[in-house]
């Protein structure tokens, strides 16, 4: 009879831990349930002050806790106050699919229908194909409304589209108008610039091994040709100058000489054609500064020709030079010096 008893008060008092400690413990739904429902008082309250996003906002916290058809069709009633004709039709358009309550479900269904041609649509256009390009709105990917008037609260936003390779585009727009498709198009993307080239490979660390080098050489030496031929076409310059002032020169003299057959022999006392006699006396003195101006290049081209050519290297000269090589070992570097002097 002990053991019995002793077995049975044991049980008992685990039934009673057991309910203590459920007790301690509420359930987590009935906790959302009772958090839903004040949330949903609380924006019946707000809609009655007339604080219409508050009350906007704790519909929404109660539907998220514990989503009721109810609270879906007073959430869609208060977004349409609000002005966010979009996410009122949203929540219309599903009640009038899923409501079990057949009056509200019509309601809803013919809400939807009246809000429909008011609604603000948005057009995402993108005339050119990228690979991996993706669309966001407002943070959100729309990427899969590309080319869909969609549905969109109206007030600002924010446009970013963005692709491997490119740079990222953004736009920001304001959507607005009741009945209007407002229509963006993205882009052109422009292209990333490419990275530039990897550092080459530092080996500095690097033990240098023990190599002789090979020499450095000395400069080509000038062998004078060149000086030399720029000296001929000088000197020959020259000489096409010299002929130039002798021809001039021959001119002046041949015109001076009718200026004084016209003069009857003597200009500074003409008896003739005066002014035919002092337009040969002008144009011989224009010949003979010309004469002059060829003498002096020529003169002066054929004596810098002749420099030229005088001091132009040899090319047959044996030159006397010297050649460095440098030495390098990982503990040690030098110079080696070698040539002819």
């Amino acid at each position: 009879m002990r053991t019995t008893l002793a077995v049975v008060l044991g049980c008992s008092l685990a039934v009673v831990a057991d309910a203590r400690l459920a007790d301690a413990q509420p359930d987590d739904a009935a906790q959302r349930k009772a958090g839903a429902e004040a949330a949903f008082r609380q924006g019946k309250d707000m809609l009655a002050k007339g604080q219409i996003e508050a009350a906007c906002m704790a519909f929404k916290q109660s539907q998220a806790l514990d989503p009721q058809f109810g609270t879906q069709y007073n959430l869609a009633l208060c977004f349409e106050k609000w002005g966010r004709l979009a996410s009122a039709w949203g929540e219309l358009t599903e009640l009038a699919a899923k409501d079990t309550n057949k009056p509200r479900r019509a309601d809803a269904a013919k809400r939807a229908r009246a809000l429909e041609p008011r609604l603000v649509r948005l057009l995402i256009v993108v005339p050119m194909q990228v690979p991996g390009l993706t669309v966001t709105r407002d943070g959100s990917d729309v990427t899969d409304l590309i080319g869909v008037a969609t549905p969109v609260d109206p007030g600002p936003s924010k446009l970013v589209a963005e692709a491997p390779g490119y740079q990222p585009w953004s736009f920001d727009v304001t959507l607005a108008g009741e009945g209007s498709t407002v229509t963006v198009q993205v882009g052109p993307l422009e292209k990333q610039p490419e990275p530039p080239p990897p550092p080459p490979d530092d080996d500095s660390g690097k033990a240098a091994p023990d190599i002789l080098r090979g020499p450095i050489a000395p400069p080509p030496r000038d062998d004078g040709s060149g000086r030399r031929r720029m000296a001929l076409i000088v000197g020959g310059a020259g000489v096409v100058a010299l002929g130039v002032g002798a021809g001039f020169g021959v001119y002046a003299w041949s015109t001076f000489d009718d200026a004084k057959a016209l003069c009857g022999g003597d200009p500074s006392d003409c008896r003739g054609d005066l002014d035919s006699a002092r337009t040969k006396v002008d144009a011989a003195r224009t010949q003979a500064l010309i004469s002059n101006i060829g003498f002096g290049v020529g003169a002066a081209a054929i004596v810098g020709g002749a420099i030229l050519y005088l001091t132009a290297p040899d090319a047959e000269a044996r030159p006397a030079g010297a050649a460095v090589t440098p030495v390098v070992g990982g503990d040690r570097a030098g110079l080696v010096l070698s040539g002819q002097f």
